[in-house]
């Protein structure tokens, strides 16, 4: 998903912190007290971008990959998102500069998803 997406946009590649990708990739299936954290698709896809833009374990491309994850979560379960990517720009960046939290990000997801039915 990293490389495609540099390959498309440009980018310098290379991972900087495999654990932090680790980490970042295992945030959604997260539980506590045998509980999800992240609790319905739009809180999982949060996680994803949340978690890959503020781990920041690419060398580059780290906002748009986790805008990806995130997209393609939610597609792979059926929901698709059909908004100008202006908007999803300005959420990813909302994330990247910490001014935005998970659940507000989930809600924001769903706003804009448009459920493939």
């Amino acid at each position: 998903m990293h490389a495609a997406q540099l390959e498309i946009n440009g980018g310098s590649a290379g991972l900087r912190d495999r654990g932090l990708l680790e980490s970042a990739v295992a945030q959604p299936q997260t539980s506590f007290g045998g509980e999800l954290v992240h609790e319905g698709l739009f809180a999982m896809a949060a996680a994803y971008l949340f978690h890959i833009v503020s781990n920041h374990p690419f060398v580059d491309g780290n906002k748009r990959t986790g805008m990806l994850a995130a997209v393609v979560f939610l597609d792979v379960n059926g929901i698709g998102i059909d908004h100008p990517s202006d908007d999803l720009y300005e959420l990813t960046m909302s994330v990247a500069e910490g001014r935005i939290d998970k659940s507000a990000i989930a809600a924001e997801l769903e706003r804009i998803a448009k459920s493939r039915t």
